[in-house]
């Protein structure tokens, strides 16, 4: 109960970086909180994924595994996250601001009035001091994101519901192990009581992803050109600006 709550993404069998950096910034906040920090992972053939989650410093990991679950469809992660948090009462529910966070979360926070802050930048714990109702609040999560463009950065609270829900864009935290020793609790999830067979209604017959050949999140200097370049031959002036900070970095 009042727990932190990180629900994790995972392909073919690793964790994503952008779950990984919630859960270390989640193991503060939790800190701070004085709460315990629950992970939740749904899909298929995830017996040892725990090695790659309790360095982090999850004490309960919850685990719904199941060969309909994998790979990602929208109602089935969505049923077994609204009966769990209806379940457990968590105070604060994190996920990436993916594809499937940006699916995944709206779906959740409405089906539990909860509210959503999306693509949030940074995540803090204070107070918030209601002067009409004469209320203070304390340990809110306070959600900071860009708006207005980037103009302004927003901080928004959510003072009454729960869970106070946000979705994170990748790479803006850090990724940092808590405790290489760290040992959590696991909780396995009887998906048959989660979900019913109307969440299977859709199924992915074959799937076409090309991944990635640059990892652009490591990178700490990015070169790019689009119109002005003038042409094709105009991007060999970017190539070469690239080559010379390869050099210099190196």
């Amino acid at each position: 109960m009042n727990n932190l709550f990180v629900y994790c993404e995972i392909e073919d069998g690793v964790i994503g970086d952008v779950s990984l950096e919630l859960l270390t910034k989640g193991r503060s906040l939790a800190n701070q909180l004085k709460c315990q920090l629950e992970a939740i992972v749904i899909g298929h053939n995830l017996a040892g994924i725990e090695k790659q989650l309790f360095p982090y410093g999850v004490d309960v990991l919850h685990i719904a595994d199941d060969a309909r679950l994998a790979p990602y469809t929208t109602r089935p992660h969505a049923s077994i996250l609204v009966k769990l948090f209806q379940e457990e009462k968590p105070q604060i529910a994190l996920m990436g601001a993916t594809s499937v966070g940006r699916d995944l979360g709206p779906r959740v926070s409405s089906a539990l009035h909860s509210g959503l802050t999306a693509d949030c930048t940074s995540l803090e714990i204070g107070d918030h001091e209601d002067k009409k109702a004469d209320k203070i609040y304390q340990n809110l999560l306070y959600q900071i994101r860009p708006a207005f463009g980037g103009n302004i950065v927003a901080t928004i609270i959510n003072p009454e519901h729960r869970p106070q829900m946000a979705t994170v864009r990748e790479g803006v935290m850090k990724k940092e192990i808590y405790d290489p020793n760290y040992i959590g609790h696991i909780n396995k999830i009887d998906v048959s009581k989660y979900v019913s067979s109307i969440d299977f209604a859709i199924s992915v017959i074959e799937r076409n992803m090309e991944k990635s050949k640059i990892n652009i999140k490591s990178s700490p200097i990015l070169v790019s050109g689009g119109y002005g370049m003038g042409s094709k031959e105009g991007f060999q002036i970017l190539y070469e600006l690239a080559s010379v900070i390869g050099r210099w970095i190196l």
